[in-house]
């Protein structure tokens, strides 16, 4: 069978590293994914909302944001039925989802990079892509944020596409992916000053010549794409009250908690950049930060100086880099990886493009380009997470479920848990997949409890203050099973 046509005049010698490279990022993805996958509340309540899609009841908004009380939209709940439905309402099937789109990720950067700077670039920045720890974490769970880096790396390539190769449909595609990244996670508002900033760049290109009306016309059916992407989140704010706008006012008003809208007066330049140098390039190792930022920039800016062939796509890239940069300066609450989703890519193009310029330098400059890739290897590869144990949250809350579910008898049984961080969607969706006697206290009361805790012995039933053990009223334990690191309960009435 032949390859596609877009892969025929690529050398047999490249096609085979990158397959390679693609069979090693699906592997680390997918080996035993089911025993890694986080399967917590919010996972939980994710396949609870999209088998209820599956059942007709369409969903208008995503999950709820952590900091500002935001509604994200629907879009990755979508973008989870079909996989929930095709792994018959196994929760494995959507982190299936994540992981083929993570390896995918890696495939488009291959792609990216040979195309913007040259075929080594391309093959080094997808191999540290395809073994790097976080990409690997973020690749094996069902989660909103973790498609991010996908349809970030879309959009400028959509752009390029427009504005080098004058292929305007792909302003289409632009508005889509936009779309996509901001409904995976509203730190794609990042993505919004490069790309708007490219995007006057191509206008003025175009402005005074034939292509003008083709690409005003495209970039309009573009925004009216993103538009209709983002109506069902609009439709929502408009029919209750505009939660959403409030809340959006709510975070960019009260800047003494949120952000510094003025970098300048930041105080966490280094400490973002040691962030993503540790996350992205060092592997979580927390070793050497500020010397290995300090090289990054050093090479970039000699990079930057010294190349002419691809200095705009550089440049294009370091626009990427910096602005994703200044902008998570000016937030002032803790950066977890999963907010920087959106910069995955151009990071490791930026590590492509270096360790290749390196290479195809002075012979020491070469030796040091090995020594670099060597060692990101070894380190990358050292911190992976497959190295710790599973955490077996998905076989865990089965086994917890079925468990309670056999010792009901078959009857009636309210339902708690108890946990400092977690909350019990996950378990109540296994109830309600196994169409157990689930009643919700609130609706009414049974005469048992059922009460998992989290916390191991340190956690009390009797008498907790949790509203679903509160409200059962007195009561008192009559038996009880260990399962790993869970306590399981039964309550009855106390006479």
């Amino acid at each position: 069978m032949k390859p596609p046509r877009f892969l025929r005049s690529i050398p047999r010698q490249e096609l085979f590293f990158i397959s390679l490279i693609l069979l090693l990022a699906l592997s680390l993805r997918l080996y035993r994914i089911d025993d890694y996958l986080t399967f917590l509340g919010d996972e939980g309540r994710d396949v609870r909302v999209v088998r209820n899609i599956l059942q007709g009841d369409p969903a208008f908004i995503g999950p709820q944001t952590s900091i500002g009380n935001m509604y994200l939209g629907p879009l990755y709940y979508y973008m989870m039925a079909p996989f929930l439905l095709l792994w018959n309402f196994n929760p494995v099937g959507p982190a299936i989802m994540v992981a083929l789109l993570g390896t995918l990720t890696v495939a488009f950067t291959w792609w990216v990079g040979r195309t913007w700077f040259s075929p080594l670039a391309g093959l080094i920045a997808a191999f540290l892509f395809s073994i790097s720890p976080v990409a690997i974490i973020y690749s094996k769970s069902s989660w909103n944020p973790n498609p991010m880096p996908f349809f970030a790396l879309l959009a400028f390539w959509s752009l390029y596409q427009a504005w080098q190769n004058r292929r305007f449909l792909y302003l289409l595609v632009l508005g889509i992916s936009v779309a996509f990244a901001l409904q995976m996670h509203y730190l794609g508002l990042l993505l919004f000053p490069p790309l708007g900033l490219l995007w006057l760049v191509a206008l003025k290109r175009y402005w005074n010549t034939k292509d003008r009306y083709s690409f005003v016309k495209l970039s309009l059916l573009g925004f009216l794409s993103f538009l209709l992407l983002m109506s069902p989140l609009l439709l929502f704010d408009i029919k209750h009250d505009f939660p959403n706008y409030q809340a959006f006012t709510a975070f960019f008003t009260n800047r003494q908690t949120t952000i510094n809208l003025n970098p300048l007066n930041s105080d966490r330049f280094l400490l973002v950049l040691n962030k993503l140098t540790d996350d992205l390039v060092m592997a979580t190792s927390h070793s050497y930060l500020t010397l290995a930022s300090v090289t990054l920039i050093t090479l970039s800016l000699f990079y930057l100086i010294r190349t002419s062939k691809d200095k705009k796509n550089f440049l294009t890239l370091l626009l990427w880099v910096v602005t994703g940069y200044l902008g998570l300066v000016v937030y002032k609450q803790h950066v977890y990886a999963h907010y920087f989703g959106f910069l995955f890519p151009a990071y490791y193009l930026l590590l492509g493009v270096l360790l290749s310029r390196l290479i195809s330098s002075s012979l020491p400059a070469r030796f040091l380009a090995v020594a670099l890739l060597l060692s990101l290897s070894y380190i990358y590869l050292q911190h992976s997470p497959l190295h710790s144990p599973p955490n077996n949250q998905l076989s865990r809350t089965q086994a917890a479920v079925d468990q309670i579910i056999s010792a009901s008898g078959g009857q009636e049984f309210n339902f708690a848990l108890i946990a400092k961080r977690n909350y019990d969607e996950s378990y109540r969706y296994f109830f309600e997949l196994k169409q157990a006697p689930l009643v919700r206290g609130e609706d009414r009361l049974t005469d048992q409890l059922f009460v998992i805790c989290e916390d191991g012995d340190a956690c009390q039933p009797e008498g907790n203050p949790q509203y679903q053990v509160a409200i059962f009223g007195p009561a008192h334990v009559v038996e009880s099973w260990q399962l790993d690191h869970l306590k399981l309960y039964k309550l009855i009435p106390s006479q």
